[in-house]
């Protein structure tokens, strides 16, 4: 008995033939024996490729020209001018962040306001106003309950 070879769209095709071109043999293996029974079966795989042709032997021809040595120095260049610019950036910003921290710390420190006499005083007069009002009221079980 025959293998049955795979069938394949002509929507498939023209995909594939998009992606790899008009020569089957660089087409994915699992795609090839059905683009081969398409292509001798469909004439409309057979304009598709033959549509696709030329385009392919253009670009197959063209070659790039020749570049000079300085040209082809800088393009190569740039990616490392790149990298260098971004380390650059990343250790300006790690040292802004750190200054600006310094300099809240440093402006805390020197506008914070100092511990005066009254401060302490009131600080015990509040206590003591504090405990002779729950030890007046016997009743009182706590310091919330304080009216």
């Amino acid at each position: 008995m025959k293998p049955v070879a795979p069938t394949m769209t002509l929507t498939r095709f023209s995909e594939l033939l998009d992606a790899y071109g008009t020569r089957l043999e660089l087409w994915p293996a699992t795609e090839r024996q059905a683009a081969e029974v398409l292509l001798a079966a469909d004439a409309e795989a057979q304009r598709l490729v033959a549509t696709h042709a030329p385009l392919e032997a253009l670009l197959n021809d063209y070659a790039v020209a020749d570049v000079s040595p300085r040209l082809r120095a800088r393009v190569l260049e740039v990616p490392a001018v790149a990298a260098r610019t971004q380390r650059r950036f990343g250790f300006r910003l790690a040292w802004a962040v750190a200054f600006s921290c310094l300099v809240g710390l440093a402006s805390g420190a020197l506008t914070a306001p100092e511990a005066s006499a009254d401060d302490d005083d009131w600080a015990e007069l509040t206590e003591v106003s504090f405990h002779s009002d729950v030890d007046a009221n016997a009743d009182v079980a706590s310091a919330e309950e304080v009216p």
